[in-house]
């Protein structure tokens, strides 16, 4: 064990004594501390992406569900007409028939929320608790045009696994608008 020592000490002194040994021992070191931080740096901003998908993942559905039925209270419901709007939008076109929900937004999103407002929702059916003025389209293949039923109707929708609206699954009409 002594002999282990002195050897140990033997080698130090060697190593100090010829002045290059250290430096070449200095820059291996610099060098692999170098390379593995650029390692760690490189995981961390990859956890930080996947940090930010996972945070942001759940407005994809709702973004998409409020960008094809949503129509905004900005405007009257009776300016609303299902020719331009199956038009306007890139993901209906060529599609039989669609709805639209007239409402605030934020009625649409509460939807997902129960009662308490503690929790939301996950992959479950939910009735709107109000009516909301729903906008229909259907194709008539014959006219080439759409035709358009307004109504106050019962919605119930479809809350996804992040507790989001995703679809509409479900109306019970309660009164027809007339233009």
């Amino acid at each position: 064990m002594l002999r282990a020592v002195n050897q140990g000490v033997g080698m130090k002194n060697t190593v100090e004594n010829s002045g290059c040994d250290v430096k070449d021992t200095q820059v291996a070191l610099v060098t692999e501390m170098t390379s593995s931080l650029k390692i760690w740096g490189t995981l961390l901003a990859l956890l930080y992406i996947l940090c930010r998908l996972c945070i942001y993942s759940k407005d994809v559905y709702w973004r998409e569900f409020i960008k094809l039925h949503y129509l905004s209270p900005s405007r009257e419901f009776k300016e609303y007409k299902c020719d331009v709007l199956m038009r306007e939008k890139e993901a209906l076109k060529g599609k039989r028939s669609h709805i639209f929900i007239y409402s605030l937004w934020f009625k649409i999103q509460r939807t997902c929320i129960n009662e308490k407002g503690s929790d939301r929702y996950r992959n479950a059916y939910v009735w709107a608790p109000g009516a909301l003025k729903v906008l229909e389209c259907h194709w008539e293949k014959y006219n080439k045009r759409y035709r358009e039923s307004r109504s106050f109707s019962y919605i119930e929708f479809h809350c996804g696994i992040d507790g989001y609206v995703d679809n509409i699954e479900d109306l019970k009409m309660i009164e027809p608008i007339n233009n």
